[in-house]
């Protein structure tokens, strides 16, 4: 087994555990894992499958700062191959406490190679939205009463993705209209069916489906799998979408929001709702406030009308003043209420 390790930093503030713990939303989760300490997450390189994994690396003060015992700890990716066990050029002294930074190792069955550990970056600056440029939404947040102490409170809470349009999309079908624990454990099954296993030792980890390979599923697998006869043509719908080219993430983020939303919307099964979810929680982009979501709808009742519950267009409207940060501003609504903080007045 081969493996290396770099340290990266984000433009700005990073909040790690706030923002990873989003991944944390089902406990049947097999591609995005977190336990608390170190995220994990298979991605693709041609043919080849790694493991990337990244964790705090203020988490390396004391105890923790032992040279070597963290992702960063192993390889050398200057040369083509890198051998287990060297130590990577450049490697943070030991004891020393990088707020904001991230410690990532990528492993990998065979040798490593600088191809190997590029992508492995690449990846996990996308997956932990290290493009975003907080500072704008914060100066907005400044002047909003309602957003300001969270903004505050949560400094470096970034929205977390997942690596494709498609995987998004197909996470936003196996959730609806049903609790995420239930939605959760049915995307479990259809990885375990036709994701790829990777094995590092005695170690399994899974691979999100390719859409070729989701897109010649039948029907009658999903339904023996609880997809309901209709979600099961929606994922195939959009595994075939995905396998023809019709959701390359370059097409969708230079469209208007509108348009992107339309043209995901004429696939069977994907409605607004989930349109902005894959939009958001895929390609980052922040102006897709899903309001057609219950929780949405939930923490800006609680936070911005003392309410339990508003609907739809009472949430897009209370989000008009955060364009074009409604996605990003709801993130620091839900991270308030993960953290029990009340409304004013309550």
């Amino acid at each position: 087994m081969g493996a290396a390790g770099s340290r990266l930093r984000p433009e700005g503030p990073f909040l790690f555990d706030e923002s990873v713990s989003r991944y944390q939303h089902s406990p049947d989760e097999l591609v995005n894992r977190y336990d608390g300490e170190v995220y994990r997450r298979v991605i693709e390189v041609g043919d080849a499958l790694v493991l990337v994994e990244a964790r705090d690396a203020g988490m390396y003060g004391g105890a923790r700062g032992e040279a070597g015992t963290g992702p960063a700890g192993t390889g050398n990716a200057d040369t083509g191959e890198v051998e287990t066990g060297e130590v990577e050029t450049g490697e943070v002294e030991t004891g020393e406490v990088d707020a904001g930074a991230v410690d990532m190792r990528v492993r990998a069955p065979g040798r490593m190679s600088k191809k190997l550990l590029g992508a492995g970056e690449a990846a996990l600056r996308h997956l932990l939205a290290f493009d975003l440029d907080l500072e704008p939404f914060y100066r907005m947040a400044r002047r909003d009463p309602v957003l300001a102490p969270f903004a505050r409170r949560f400094r470096g809470l970034r929205p977390v993705r997942y690596l494709t349009l498609f995987e998004a999309l197909i996470t936003a079908i196996t959730t609806q209209q049903v609790n995420l624990t239930f939605g959760g454990r049915t995307r479990a099954r259809l990885v375990k069916r036709w994701g790829e296993k990777l094995l590092l030792g005695d170690e399994v980890h899974w691979a999100f489906p390719r859409p070729e390979r989701l897109a010649r599923a039948r029907a009658a697998t999903l339904k023996g799998m609880q997809f309901s006869g209709r979600k099961a043509e929606y994922v195939i719908g959009v595994a075939r979408a995905a396998a023809e080219g019709g959701l390359e993430a370059d097409d969708y983020r230079k469209l208007p929001l509108e348009e992107a939303v339309e043209r995901l919307t004429a696939l069977r099964g994907v409605g607004r709702w989930s349109a902005e979810q894959a939009l958001y929680r895929a390609l980052g982009r922040i102006d897709a406030l899903p309001g057609g979501d219950l929780g949405v709808q939930k923490v800006v009742a609680q936070y911005c009308f003392g309410e339990v519950r508003v609907d739809e267009r009472r949430a897009r409207e209370a989000a008009l003043g955060w364009k074009p940060w409604g996605a990003l501003a709801s993130a620091y609504l839900f991270a308030a209420r993960r953290a029990g903080i009340p409304a004013k007045g309550d």
